[in-house]
């Protein structure tokens, strides 16, 4: 099956990171070709919804090798679909992919191939009967089906995303499935209206709410493999474009499809809503190491990084909690060297350092028993504070006070 999907690039600033040229990918699906088998599953949840799942087992695994599963649950789809289809990178980052593991990629509720309602930061539930769900309730349901019918698994598993995806992390590590042994919400929504996002302290920012849910928010009619068509401005001219009163962006444009914006015109303070979608008062009892991630200069969740860490800090006591920021944008420790923002270059590779020396240390501690446990806490030293990754040298295991 060949299907094409086009994403609209105003969602590339919203977690989609920027891809390799195409020779690039050539090699590198080549490459994953030869080692991984690529599978797809629908995978039913407890209220009998089915959730669309790619996975790539390297060709090894078996009785004699078995290997540890990283997860990534996104509304933004798992593209390339079809069997025959492979991706041109898997994991979090190169070093990852080289390392070995069982890659996993799902949709979310109610996006693209998945089935069911999608909610916007669905919240969570924390009195939930035997059928009803939320996303912490739909990663455990994806877990355990993983490692009960996965063949070559370990019975490990890491979660990890990026920006909207980092979101969906975070909910996986609470009510936390036995098998989820470590976590990496990476810039993740926390609050969209305290400061991720759409609003900064309640400040709405009307360009990027607007450009995101003209694609994002438009509904579809049955499960696809397809990104709706782009919106078109009508001009170059963006200043111009959003000073038009406010009422007529739902008229005009959206024409009432677009669900959430409604709700964000509706409530326009911090009210039950807002406060609902609030993750930082529910990061509690989670049992799953975890490693926040997220930039000084990311303008979209930068917010999101520090809240998550703080929240599971100090309502998780004893758990191994760590925290790394850099001098990133949104996703950049993700994608390049991190060598420099601009024109101001920082001597060191900083991206492939936490790739290569922080994150991967992290899943190979917890999902392969590589390295000892422990959790370094982030100092109150310049240092630790303005040099971003390489504040975090050292043994993984080792506390610095």
């Amino acid at each position: 099956m060949r299907v094409r999907t086009r994403v609209p690039g105003v969602l590339v600033a919203l977690g989609l990171l920027a891809l390799p040229t195409a020779g690039a990918r050539t090699s590198q699906k080549d490459e994953i070709r030869a080692r991984y088998v690529k599978y797809e599953y629908q995978i039913p949840m407890r209220d009998g919804v089915r959730l669309f799942t790619s996975l790539y087992v390297p060709k090894d695994a078996g009785a004699k090798r078995r290997y540890p599963i990283l997860l990534l649950r996104t509304p933004y789809g798992v593209a390339p679909y079809g069997r025959g289809e492979y991706r041109a990178d898997l994991g979090p980052s190169e070093a990852a992919q080289r390392e070995g593991f069982i890659f996993a990629y799902q949709d979310v509720r109610g996006r693209f191939m998945s089935e069911g309602q999608f909610v916007d930061v669905r919240p969570h539930n924390p009195a939930k009967g035997p059928r009803d769900v939320d996303e912490s309730s739909d990663a455990f349901d994806t877990i355990d089906w993983l490692v009960k019918q996965v063949h070559g698994n370990s019975g490990k598993v890491g979660v990890w995303g990026i920006s909207y995806p980092g979101f969906y992390a975070a909910m996986a590590a609470i009510d936390a499935h036995p098998a989820l042994v470590a976590v990496s919400p990476q810039a993740p929504i926390a609050d969209w209206f305290m400061g991720d996002d759409f609003h900064h302290n309640g400040a709405f920012f009307l360009p990027h709410t607007f450009n995101f849910y003209a694609v994002f928010g438009k509904p579809r009619s049955e499960p696809t493999s397809e990104w709706g068509p782009p919106f078109d401005h009508g001009t170059a001219d963006g200043y111009r474009f959003f000073l038009e009163p406010m009422p007529s962006f739902d008229r005009k444009y959206l024409k009432g499809e677009a669900a959430f914006w409604k709700e964000v015109m509706a409530h326009e303070n911090y009210d039950a809503f807002w406060q609902a979608r609030n993750t930082r008062p529910r990061l509690r009892g989670i049992r799953p190491a975890v490693l926040t991630v997220g930039g000084w200069f990311d303008a979209e969740d930068l917010f999101g990084a520090l809240e998550t860490y703080k929240a599971i800090e100090r309502q998780n006591a004893g758990i191994a909690n760590r925290l790394v920021m850099g001098p990133w944008t949104h996703g950049g420790w993700a994608r390049g060297s991190g060598e420099s923002i601009g024109a101001v270059r920082f001597g060191q590779a900083t991206s492939r350092f936490f790739q290569e020396e922080i994150e991967l240390p992290f899943f190979r501690e917890y999902l392969k028993g590589k390295g000892s446990r422990g959790c370094r806490k982030p100092t109150s030293s310049r240092r630790a504070t303005t040099s971003g990754a390489r504040s975090t040298r050292g043994h993984p295991g080792r506390r610095r006070r």
